[in-house]
C-alpha cells in the first residue's frame, strides 16, 4: 500500500543564496535515487526556508519492484561437447553464478543460442530504501562553503539541529552526523524554536503553518508581495518594484511580516541610486515612491516573526537606517570635494591583475581601444565626429573605484562615476558613458543606450577578454569566476544591437598589441578567444530561434564582422522557406562534400575550367549557367544583399540537377576529373562568402 514520505533537514540559518540551489539538488537527488532503486511514487514536492530543506514524496510504494537480471554465458555450441556433456566453459559459468550446469537456461539471440542465468531479486521495503536514500542525499548536497561541528566531520552549509524522516506515520530510522532521525522539527526561531511533532508527511506543510512557519517558498513569496503592496498603500505610495529583493528576503524569513518606517527627509537630497542602495543592500528595505515616481521618506522592512511589538521593531529599523544614511551622506560630501579627474591617479595603486598591471593601466589601454573603435566606426559609417569625448570618458571610466561611496557600495560603480562627473560639470554624454560602460551586467540585461557608452563598453570588455586570455585566465566547464562569458556575450550584443560594422578580429589584434609586452604575440590565446566568441554567437543565435545548422553554416564562412554574419544568417533563414531551397542546398552540400573528399585524397583540382575537357552537355550547361549569374551574384554579395544573391541559385537549379543526374565527377581520367571538380569549385565558390553548404542539415 502506497504512503507519503517526508525528509526534512533543520539547521541553523543557511545563507539565502544557498537555499534554492540546495532545494533543487535535494529533489533531483532523491528522485534519481528512488528511480534507480525501483521505488515508484506519484510526485515530489520540495520545501525550503532559511532553516530547513525538505521533500515530501507523494504515493510512495511500500516496496520496490522485483528485479530479474539476465546474464549471458557461453554459446550452446561452445558449452556442450559432442557427447552432450557440459564443457568447462559452461561448468565454470554455472559455478560462478551458484547453479548447476543442468539449471542453465538457453536464450536465443541474433547470434545464436547462448546459456544464461536469470537471477531474481525480490523488492526491498520502502523504509529500508529511504533509510539509505535520505542520508545519502544530505551528504551529496553541494554548497559553496561548508562547515563541520561534531566529531564525525560531516559537512553542511550550517550545523544541522534535527532530522525528520517519515514513511506514513512511521519514523524512517538512520543517522546524519550526531543526530538520529525523528518525527519532530523545530518551530519559528523568533518564537523560541519549540519542538513540533509532525503527525504524517501529508500534514507537514499545515503543521508548520499552524506554528507560524511557511515552508512553501512560493506561498511565502506571494505573502511578502501582498504585505509590501498593502503597507505601501497605507502610506499612500507604491513600493519600488524589486523582484530580486523579494527573492532574497523570501529566503531570509519563515514568517514574513511587513514593518513600515520613516527616515529624515534631508537624506532625500542624496542621489536616488544611493538612497535606494542604502535601503536595499544593507537593510533589505523597500523604497517607497509617490504618485509622480519620486522617492519618499518612508520604507518597508520585512521581519521574521508575528505582528507583536511592531513599534519596537520599527524604532530599531529606523535607528539603524539613520546611521547608514548618515554614513552615505558623509561619503557623498567628502567625495565631491575633489574632482573625479583628480581621483584617476589613485587607480595606479589599485591592482587589476598581476600580469596586466593596475586599473590605471587598464584605463590607458581602454582609451586606446576606444579611440581605435571610434576611428574605425567613423571611417565605415558616419557614426561619430571627433574623439575628444571618448578619450575623456575612458580616462574617467574607473575613477569612482577609489571613492568612499563605491568602496562602501561596490554595486554603485559607474553610477557614482556618472553622478560625480555631472557634479564636476563634465559633458552629459561623458557622464552617461561612464555609467553605461559596465553594461550589460548580465547576459540579458540592459545595453548601453548612447553610442559613446556603447563604444566605451566594447573597449573595456575587449581589453579584459584579451588580457585574461593572454594571462591564461580562460573559462573551462562551469568555471568562469571573472564572468568572461557574460562579458563576451555583452560585447557581441552591443555590436549587433547598435549595428556597428566592427571587425572583432582586428579589434582583438589591436587589443593584444597594447597588452604588457610579456603577453603579446600569444597566438594560442588569440585562437582560443576567437573560438570563445564563436561559441557565444552560437548561444546567442540559438536563443533567438535560429537553427543550429544555419548558425554553423554561416559561422564556418567567417564571423570577424558579427553584424555581417547576422545579415547572412537572416538571409539564409528567409531563403530556407523557398520551395526549391532544400533540394538546391542538398546539391550544393553534395558538391562541397565531393570537393572536401577530393582534397582529403589529394586529388588534383584545376584552377580554371577548360571548355575542351567538357565531354557532357550537362557539365557545359552548368558551367555556362553559373558564369551567367556570376557578376550579379558577386555584385549583390559585395553590397551585402545576401538574400537577393542566394535567390540567384534558383536560376541554375535545372542545370545543377542535370549535372548530378548525368555526369560522373570522380572518373579515372585525371584531367577530366580535375576539370569537373573545378566546375563544382566554381559553382560552390560563387556563394562561399555567404555560407558553407556542407554544414546544412536536411
Amino acid at each position: 500500500m502506497a504512503k507519503d514520505a517526508l525528509f526534512e533537514i533543520f539547521s541553523e540559518e543557511i545563507p539565502a543564496a544557498y537555499v534554492v540551489p540546495a532545494a533543487e539538488q535535494l529533489m533531483s537527488i532523491v528522485a534519481e535515487s528512488l528511480d534507480k532503486r525501483g521505488l515508484k511514487y506519484g510526485s515530489l514536492k520540495v520545501f525550503s526556508t532559511p532553516r530547513r530543506l525538505a521533500v515530501v514524496i507523494d504515493e510512495l510504494s511500500d516496496k520496490s519492484a522485483d528485479r530479474a537480471e539476465e546474464m549471458l554465458g557461453p554459446s550452446v555450441s561452445a558449452g556442450r561437447a559432442a557427447d552432450g556433456s557440459f564443457s568447462p566453459a559452461a561448468r565454470g559459468f554455472a559455478s560462478k553464478h551458484g547453479v548447476t550446469p543442468e539449471r542453465l537456461a538457453v536464450k536465443k539471440t541474433e547470434k545464436g543460442e547462448y546459456f544464461c542465468v536469470v537471477k531474481k531479486t525480490p523488492g526491498e521495503k520502502a523504509e529500508k530504501i529511504l533509510s539509505e536514500v535520505f542520508p545519502a542525499a544530505a551528504s551529496k548536497l553541494y554548497f559553496p562553503k561548508t562547515m563541520f561541528w561534531e566529531s564525525s566531520g560531516f559537512r553542511f552549509a550550517r550545523p544541522i539541529r534535527s532530522v525528520a524522516a517519515l514513511y506514513g506515520e512511521k519514523i524512517v530510522k538512520f543517522q546524519i552526523a550526531d543526530l538520529k532521525s525523528s518525527n519532530w522539527t523545530c518551530g519559528l526561531h523568533a518564537l523560541g524554536g519549540k519542538k513540533i511533532t509532525i503527525p504524517s508527511p501529508e500534514r507537514y506543510k499545515n503543521t508548520l503553518r499552524n506554528n507560524c512557519v511557511l515552508a512553501d517558498s512560493g506561498e511565502r513569496r506571494e505573502i511578502i508581495e501582498k504585505h509590501v503592496e498593502s503597507a505601501a498603500k497605507r502610506m499612500k505610495g507604491s513600493a519600488l518594484q524589486d523582484d530580486a529583493l523579494i527573492d532574497e528576503i523570501n529566503y531570509l524569513v519563515e514568517h514574513p511580516v511587513a514593518v513600515t518606517g520613516k527616515f529624515d527627509g534631508k537624506y532625500l537630497k542624496l542621489p536616488r541610486e544611493v538612497l535606494i542602495t542604502c535601503l536595499r543592500k544593507k537593510q533589505k528595505f523597500f523604497a517607497i515612491t509617490d504618485a509622480s515616481g519620486k522617492l519618499t521618506d518612508h520604507f518597508i522592512g520585512i521581519r521574521n516573526g508575528i505582528s507583536e511589538h511592531q513599534d519596537v521593531v520599527r524604532e530599531g529599523y529606523e535607528r539603524v537606517l539613520e546611521a547608514r544614511l548618515a554614513d552615505a551622506a558623509f561619503f557623498f560630501e567628502k567625495d565631491k570635494k575633489t574632482k573625479l579627474s583628480s581621483k584617476a591617479e589613485g587607480l595606479k595603486s589599485v591592482m587589476f591583475q598581476a600580469k596586466l598591471g593596475s586599473v590605471y593601466d587598464k584605463t590607458v589601454r581602454t582609451e586606446q581601444l576606444a579611440i581605435f573603435l571610434t576611428n574605425t566606426l567613423e571611417s565605415k559609417s558616419n557614426l561619430f565626429a571627433g574623439i575628444r569625448d571618448i578619450e575623456k570618458a575612458a580616462r574617467l571610466s574607473k575613477a569612482d573605484l577609489v571613492t568612499d561611496m563605491v568602496f562602501e557600495y561596490p554595486e554603485l560603480q559607474g553610477v557614482m562615476g556618472r553622478v560625480y562627473a555631472e557634479h564636476d560639470g563634465e559633458p552629459k554624454e561623458v557622464a552617461r558613458a561612464i555609467e553605461e560602460h559596465y553594461m550589460p551586467v548580465s547576459a540579458e540585461a540592459k545595453l548601453p543606450e548612447s553610442k559613446l557608452g556603447a563604444v566605451l563598453a566594447m573597449a573595456d570588455k575587449i581589453d579584459t577578454l584579451c588580457g585574461d586570455f593572454a594571462a591564461g585566465i580562460i573559462p573551462s566547464g562551469s568555471q568562469d569566476p571573472y564572468g568572461l562569458r557574460r562579458m563576451a556575450m555583452g560585447l557581441l550584443r552591443i555590436i549587433l544591437d547598435k549595428n556597428f560594422p566592427v571587425n572583432v578580429f582586428q579589434l582583438i589584434e589591436k587589443a593584444f598589441s597594447i597588452l604588457p609586452e610579456s603577453l603579446r604575440g600569444n597566438t594560442q590565446a588569440v585562437s582560443h578567444l576567437k573560438d570563445f566568441l564563436r561559441q557565444r554567437l552560437e548561444s546567442l543565435w540559438d536563443a533567438e530561434g535560429f537553427r543550429f545548422d544555419e548558425v554553423r553554416s554561416v559561422l564556418a564562412v567567417g564571423f570577424d564582422e558579427p553584424l555581417d554574419a547576422k545579415k547572412r544568417l537572416e538571409a539564409l533563414k528567409k531563403m530556407r522557406s523557398h520551395g526549391d531551397f532544400a533540394q538546391l542546398a542538398a546539391s550544393f552540400k553534395r558538391a562541397s562534400n565531393i570537393l572536401k573528399q577530393a582534397e582529403k585524397n589529394k586529388a588534383a583540382v584545376s584552377d580554371t575550367v577548360s571548355g575542351a575537357l567538357m565531354k557532357e552537355e550537362a557539365e557545359r550547361q552548368l558551367f555556362e549557367s553559373v558564369k551567367k549569374i556570376e557578376n550579379e551574384v558577386v555584385s549583390l554579395t559585395e553590397k551585402k544583399e545576401y538574400l537577393a544573391s542566394m535567390q540567384k541559385m534558383v536560376e541554375i537549379k535545372p542545370f545543377v540537377d542535370a549535372f548530378f543526374d548525368k555526369v560522373m565527377v570522380m572518373v579515372e581520367d585525371e584531367a577530366l576529373r580535375a576539370n569537373r571538380l573545378a566546375i563544382l569549385k566554381y559553382k560552390v565558390g560563387l556563394f562561399s562568402k555567404i555560407l558553407d553548404f556542407s554544414q546544412l542539415q536536411g
